[in-house]
């Protein structure tokens, strides 16, 4: 993990948490064998404390294939709590950035390990009775590990222009 990385990782896992809670999805995107990009919402990602993370693509598709071919990946969390963003309109200028891209490469797919689908599936037995659960997650047994190797907040223009990130860490919490 680079120094910046490595510095802005708390405060990106704070932010992919309040993503998650308020989307119940991050956004993946991949390139396809023209170049064009796809992107996936995907809400199984696990980051880890040592800088990488987990996913399951459960559902064999576009964004599988693409990272047979081409392992990169941007990884978006953007928070959309209302009053977040209500705050943010009234006042001209957001408290914090309104997201965060990680750039990476997710590796082949592998068994899960004991305990890393449970990780994840927590966000969603709220769910555990309904049909689509059981196509989606009741039966995932395999992930792929994501190496980030940078970041790059998600910028508003003028909202976030007084945060002052060029790509290190101004602040004492951007996010």
């Amino acid at each position: 993990m680079t120094p910046d990385l490595e510095a802005a990782w708390p405060w990106i896992t704070r932010l992919f948490k309040k993503s998650i809670l308020t989307t119940g999805f991050y956004s993946f995107a991949t390139s396809r064998p023209d170049g064009s990009a796809h992107v996936t919402p995907i809400a199984s990602l696990v980051l880890n404390e040592d800088g990488s993370g987990y996913f399951s693509d459960v559902l064999p598709g576009t964004m599988a294939g693409n990272l047979e071919g081409d392992e990169r990946i941007c990884i978006m969390a953007v928070r959309m709590g209302f009053w977040y963003w209500l705050k943010g309109l009234i006042s001209g200028r957001f408290e914090g950035w309104p997201g965060v891209r990680l750039y990476g490469t997710a590796g082949k797919r592998r068994r899960a390990r004991p305990g890393e689908v449970d990780r994840w599936r927590r966000r969603v037995k709220r769910f555990k009775r309904l049909k689509g659960y059981k196509i989606l997650w009741q039966d995932v047994d395999v992930v792929r590990d994501v190496t980030f190797t940078h970041y790059e907040p998600v910028k508003a223009g003028g909202m976030t222009r007084h945060l002052g990130m060029t790509g290190h860490l101004e602040t004492a919490n951007p996010f």
